[in-house]
């Protein structure tokens, strides 16, 4: 009895080990003007690609304007940093928090202010790096600019200045047209991407947030660049892993079977489309669908009783029909084209297709969503009457459809 206490102790203890052996450990540190004793700087997990989150841990300022996080980790790591304050609100901004990648034995610093914690600068383990800390500080200082504007629309809206909060807002939106420095934050990490071929936590990271839309034939290109150790590594797995899903559903390819719930309650699937060309259009609140959603509704027009069928799928129709109850006669979107922002809504709410929400009792939508990688709007997969995948991306396999079909039907 005593050598099965003593093994079974002996046992623990390896295992213990074991564990605080795989376990990495890093620190975060930071200098950040005006946020004080109380704050709470809180850490969230991001699993990728869905961008899915989970808390993580938080940090509790204890002085004024500095803040010191020692903790563990099971391995490399995504972050999202979200501030809060111990009285009054974070500042307004375009961004949900602060991102960051750690690997284990980092030391990662934060400099900046509160004003603008999310734009922040980062140091210490990959960001040590003189040519990502080029990048990453043109895009934060870019980006700090078009999220005064967001605070701009804020105060203007609390003032009861709606024609400020509208400039503000056409500014907003329009930030990053003909901007050189947008242009310049491009070239940058052209720069450091080219630079590192052979791939890093944070190419990555950056990598696997857009695969799902990244041609099959590009992601073989950069997987054949990356090293033995790049590919071994935590997101290296998750990157071929998720290389493989998206090779399953590329062009030419068949389109996997599917079903959806439509919402006056009928059910469609793959099968019910044969001979047919079918889009699947992903929309929603974005000024993507806002802007698209028209051409969408006019290439069905036009192309319906040639055997072109549209099906729909969108978070919330509720969401929409909220949304077009608030919004006045007559207000317009210019930067997005758009005269009568409340007829646009009315054309979404009453699509000549029917539509799939995702928010409901029914699992086999959001299969759907699934299957497809649908990540974002607007999204549109085209199948062809054979059950080929022929087009699949955000709004460029709209043109290709159309191309697709001016082709075989004609202008």
């Amino acid at each position: 009895m005593k050598k099965a206490l003593i093994l079974a102790a002996f046992l623990a203890a390896a295992a213990s080990q074991g564990l605080q052996a795989r376990e990495q450990r890093f620190t975060i540190s930071g200098k950040i003007d005006g946020i004080v004793k109380g704050d709470t700087l809180r850490f969230e997990r991001i699993t990728l690609p869905g961008w899915d989150s989970e808390p993580a841990f938080d940090v509790v300022v204890e002085k004024d304007g500095v803040f010191k996080f020692k903790g563990t980790q099971e391995h490399d790591q995504f972050y999202l940093m979200e501030y809060f304050p111990a009285d009054g609100a974070a500042p307004v901004c375009d961004r949900m928090g602060k991102t960051l990648v750690i690997a284990g034995g980092d030391h990662i610093t934060m400099d900046g202010t509160r004003e603008n914690i999310y734009y922040c600068t980062l140091g210490g383990g990959i960001y040590k790096d003189p040519a990502l800390s080029s990048y990453l500080f043109a895009s934060d200082s870019l980006d700090s600019i078009r999220g005064s504007y967001a605070r701009k629309i804020e105060e203007a809206n609390a003032a009861g200045d709606h024609e400020t909060a509208a400039m503000y807002g056409e500014k907003f939106n329009t930030f990053y047209n003909g901007n050189p420095g947008a242009e310049r934050v491009s070239k940058l990490r052209k720069e450091y991407f080219d630079a590192n071929t052979e791939g890093n936590i944070f190419t990555l990271v950056e990598y696997i947030q857009s695969m799902d839309y990244t041609p099959i034939e590009t992601l073989k290109k950069q997987s054949d660049g990356f090293s033995r150790e790049t590919m071994d590594s935590w997101y290296g797995k998750v990157y071929e892993k998720r290389m493989n899903a998206v090779e399953a559903i590329s062009i030419g390819n068949q389109a996997p079977d599917f079903t959806l719930t439509m919402t006056d309650g009928s059910t469609v699937s793959k099968d019910g489309f044969s001979g047919k060309y079918l889009l699947i259009y992903h929309w929603g609140m974005c000024p993507g669908s806002l802007s698209i959603d028209r051409y969408v509704q006019d290439l069905f027009s036009k192309y319906r009783d040639r055997g072109l069928e549209v099906i729909g799928i969108t978070e919330s129709m509720q969401e929409i029909r909220d949304i077009w109850e608030k919004t006045k006669e007559g207000s317009s979107i210019p930067s997005l084209g758009i005269d009568d922002f409340k007829a646009t809504l009315d054309g979404m709410l009453n699509h000549p297709w029917p539509d799939a929400e995702l928010e409901t009792d029914h699992p086999e939508n959001k299969q759907v969503s699934d299957i497809f990688l649908i990540s974002g709007w607007p999204f549109f997969v085209f199948i062809g009457p054979d059950g080929k995948i022929l087009a699949r991306d955000y709004s460029e396999a709209f043109y290709q459809a159309k191309q697709i079909l001016e082709e075989k039907f004609g202008e």
